[in-house]
């Protein structure tokens, strides 16, 4: 169960309409903390978030924590071997009920006045409250929660976007990678001092790679324009095939998913010939993804939802989160998987498997707190989009279809 988003506020909706297609945003949207207000009740808390993986709760009674802003969620493993995502917050007089971040419990109990509660979030006992108290009526309250390849998504919407359409779509094309068996293998955080937004917008273009990343581009050639880079894919396509990839992604850039759908897109491209994955030197860097037989020298970009961008190469994954701090601060978290039997140190090693998007991250940390500088000086005016920042495009026309519309379940 969650609360409806309010009612748009008059300075932002002026902005959606001031808005001109195939610019970027104005100052405000950057700024103004009215819009930042919004953002979190329209955008991020009806959005869908990657909250962890099934596989670090996989025994009945295992649980962890979700949090983000001033939410949390606990995900618990329940004695039916189901996953629960609960309201972290106590039905008596809302103390959080749940302290650790991850364990094994039979139950949970308050630490405030001691009410019990079962795995799957239902009232077991509420000392000293007599018999006539509703127990059904009073246990964790649900939070929205789908299980997807494996990752467990929350959002925090009344009504949150469906997830029938992505499955439809890409659970025959996510299949050759068992993203299901994959275990988490490392996990950084970099805070950035910049609105949410431009860390999105970043990450959707790679107009900027040419200049900014010189390590990105020994392996990745997402920073040439379309022509340039379409015979590498020609040349990707029946290797691609041949493991039993598919093909009819290549250089895809999907327009906005259908109504009442969770936000979502795919794309695989080709790497640069000898370049079997995103590592230093092109080399392999943990055990082939699921039922892979090899390399085709590409790697996918899956985007669920707007905050939860993933890389899958063959051998590894790079999941991303963008996470709103404040109106000008912001966390860059990133997450590498391998395969669930992978062994550290001897089937991978941490620092070769970070090491690219650990040095490409804290270049764009610079490059998007300097963005944040600009975008807030007197003298910003937006400018247009380059044909490279289709991505980018595509996420504004998103953002500002999502802000600008009254969210199911709204007040009135």
């Amino acid at each position: 169960m969650a609360l409806p988003a309010r009612n748009i506020h008059d300075e932002t909706a002026s902005l959606i309409a001031r808005h001109r297609p195939g610019l970027a945003l104005a100052q405000g949207f950057y700024t103004s903390d009215t819009v930042y207000a919004d953002d979190i009740e329209r955008i991020i808390m009806q959005d869908w978030h990657f909250a962890g993986l099934a596989g670090e709760i996989p025994d009945p009674g295992d649980f962890m924590l979700f949090e983000l802003l001033d939410e949390s969620v606990i995900l618990s493993r329940g004695a039916d071997g189901m996953i629960h995502a609960l309201a972290n917050v106590c039905r008596h007089r809302g103390s959080r009920v749940c302290l650790d971040q991850r364990g094994t419990a039979r139950r949970f109990t308050c630490p405030y006045h001691a009410w019990v509660y079962d795995l799957d979030g239902s009232l077991r006992s509420a000392r000293l409250m007599g018999d006539d108290l509703d127990r059904a009526a009073l246990g964790l309250k649900k939070v929205p929660m789908e299980l997807f390849h494996g990752m467990i998504f929350v959002s925090f919407a009344a009504r949150p976007t469906s997830f029938a359409a992505i499955r439809a779509e890409l659970d025959p094309v996510l299949a050759p990678f068992a993203l299901e068996r994959t275990k988490i293998a490392c996990r950084k955080s970099y805070p950035v001092a910049a609105n949410w937004k431009l860390l999105v917008e970043n990450y959707n273009e790679c107009y900027h790679c040419a200049p900014a990343h010189p390590e990105f581009r020994r392996a990745h050639l997402t920073h040439m324009d379309a022509a340039r880079i379409q015979p590498f894919n020609a040349a990707m396509a029946p290797r691609a095939a041949a493991l039993g990839i598919a093909t009819d992604y290549i250089d895809k850039v999907g327009a906005l998913c259908p109504e009442g759908s969770v936000d979502y897109t795919f794309s695989r491209h080709s790497l640069y010939d000898g370049c079997a994955t995103g590592s230093e030197d092109g080399q392999p860097l943990a055990p082939l993804l699921g039922n892979l037989a090899g390399y085709d020298n590409a790697a996918s970009d899956l985007y669920v939802g707007l905050l939860n961008p993933m890389l899958i190469y063959n051998d590894h994954v790079v999941i991303y989160r963008f996470i709103p701090d404040g109106k000008d601060r912001s966390i860059h978290e990133i997450i590498w998987l391998v395969r669930e039997d992978a062994e550290s140190g001897k089937d991978y090693h941490p620092d070769r498997l970070t090491w690219l998007w650990d040095v490409t991250t804290i270049a764009d940390k610079a490059i998007i707190e300097d963005n944040q500088k600009g975008v807030a000086s007197r003298y910003y005016d937006p400018g247009p989009l380059a044909e490279m920042e289709a991505y980018t495009a595509r996420f504004l026309a998103t953002y500002l279809d999502r802000l600008a519309r009254h969210p199911q379940g709204a007040n009135e």
